[in-house]
């Protein structure tokens, strides 16, 4: 009895290791030559620009919206292969907005406001050490995954003044961040050498604090903290990268 129930365990045991072999994820399956070969350099980024105006205009309850204004971004990187499949670089952004409200009247349940002369102006520097690992998809040259690791911070200055009254209100801040997240992406090569990328912020841990005067009077500061697993869609960046060696 005993050993009939030895040789069934042996036989089981055996039929899991066989299943066992032949389910293959992949792992160990290594292309004949790497998606980024090293010492291989690489050099893009994004740039964008939009602008609005509102000439007596109407969005839901607000009504006669005059208003001007732009946003202005500008993100270059440069990447370096320090192994196959492995890069490393930095990459910087410059960003700067404007919002010039003339008059807007906002009108709920009876209960009438409106705002005039109200401006606001702000730009932003930053700057990340990144580092890049391709996950290509077998032996595909043109087609593959990567992750993105980057650590650094960032810098930002505006102002902001209301004179729709008898007084002017303006408030000065200055606000600094320090930012650790994970994004990952596709590249997708067009040419032997131009790329196309896109990627979307999936974690990241971030902490900031600003310093306002109000009327150079006044002073204020905060400072906030967040960390989390999450998809952020107002993250999702596509741009160009050129490759060579």
């Amino acid at each position: 009895m005993r050993k009939t129930i030895l040789i069934s365990i042996l036989l089981f045991l055996g039929a899991m290791s066989a299943g066992a072999q032949q389910y293959d994820r992949g792992y160990e399956t290594v292309p004949s030559s790497p998606f980024i070969k090293k010492g291989t350099w690489g050099i893009g980024g994004t740039a964008r620009y939009s602008q609005h105006i509102n000439d007596a205009n109407s969005l839901l309850v607000i009504s006669n919206i005059n208003s001007t204004g732009y946003n202005v971004s500008v993100n270059p990187k440069v990447m370096y292969a320090i192994k196959d499949n492995m890069a490393v670089g930095l990459k910087f952004s410059y960003g700067r907005n404007m919002f010039d409200l003339a008059s807007a009247d906002l009108g709920v349940a009876g209960i009438e406001m409106n705002a005039a002369d109200c401006y606001q102006i702000q730009h932003k520097y930053s700057a990340f050490g990144v580092f890049r690992a391709f996950i290509p998809f077998g032996n595909s040259k043109r087609v593959a995954m990567f992750a993105d690791l980057h650590l650094g911070g960032s810098f930002k200055q505006g102002k902001a003044f209301n004179a729709g009254g008898d007084q002017v209100f303006g408030t000065y801040n200055q606000a600094y961040s320090i930012q650790l997240g994970v994004d990952p992406g596709f590249v997708a090569f067009l040419t032997d050498r131009l790329a196309v990328e896109m990627n979307i912020g999936v974690f990241g841990v971030n902490y900031q604090w600003e310093n306002q005067i109000h009327n150079q009077v006044e002073y204020g500061s905060s400072d906030s903290a967040s960390a989390g697993f999450m998809i952020n869609l107002l993250s999702v960046g596509v741009g160009i990268a050129y490759y060579f060696l």
